[in-house]
């Protein structure tokens, strides 16, 4: 069955033109956002001298997921989010203006399409901005919990589903700038790492001694 739900309008990118590959995925995701699926980069074709020449974005349901071996006994049963769906977009190089064209779209889906007030939490929609990450790490560094930190910026915002991301994209968020912070190999950084710690568990102890260089 093809489910194809839209508002009440058909939109078709079929000759839309962008510059870069980012305006391309811009395109093709806002259009995702608003028909109520999320994306995933496809294939790159490249030329005899590996000059790129097209480049694809599916729906994040094509394909199938590969069936593991039969010997192997799962830990955990896998949710299926494959179907197989056709829906997707090809940019093609244009050599008279440099630009790149939509030369192939299918806008049709073989699976049901969220509905508007699911599209904010379909993956490649949600996006945590640069105002909500400087929240995040000034509260983490006050020694907030993160998912304090999440709920105030809900609160903020009317509620969860205005936020923009998920309390799980919060989480990491936070947990690649402690990341950053220790592979920076900066003292002072694990220091600051510790002190929320504390803040957080009155049974986390930490002890610094320094040398005659501080």
């Amino acid at each position: 069955m093809i489910v194809n739900r839209m508002e009440s309008f058909e939109e078709d990118l079929l000759g839309k033109v962008v510059s870069t590959e980012e305006e391309a995925y811009n395109l093709y995701n806002s259009y995702a956002t608003r028909t109520g699926f999320s994306v995933r980069r496809g294939q790159k074709r490249y030329n005899t001298k590996k000059v790129l020449r097209q480049f694809s974005y599916f729906c994040s349901k094509e394909g199938f997921r590969l069936d593991s071996d039969p010997s192997e006994v799962s830990m955990a049963n896998k949710l299926e989010t494959r179907t197989g769906c056709e829906a997707r977009v090809r940019f093609a190089f244009q050599d008279d203006n440099g630009m790149w064209k939509v030369s192939h779209f299918v806008s049709e889906h073989n699976h049901e399409l969220a509905m508007p007030e699911e599209r904010q939490f379909l993956r490649s929609n949600r996006k945590v901005s640069e105002a909500h990450l400087g929240v995040i790490k000034t509260m983490v560094d006050a020694g907030i919990r993160t998912t304090n930190t999440y709920s105030y910026l809900s609160e903020e915002v009317g509620g969860s589903q205005n936020v923009g991301f998920t309390k799980r994209d919060c989480y990491n968020v936070v947990n690649k700038e402690k990341m950053v912070m220790i592979e920076a190999g900066d003292a002072q950084s694990l220091i600051n790492l510790f002190k929320p710690k504390q803040a957080e568990d009155p049974m986390f102890f930490y002890t610094v001694q320094v040398d005659q260089e501080n």
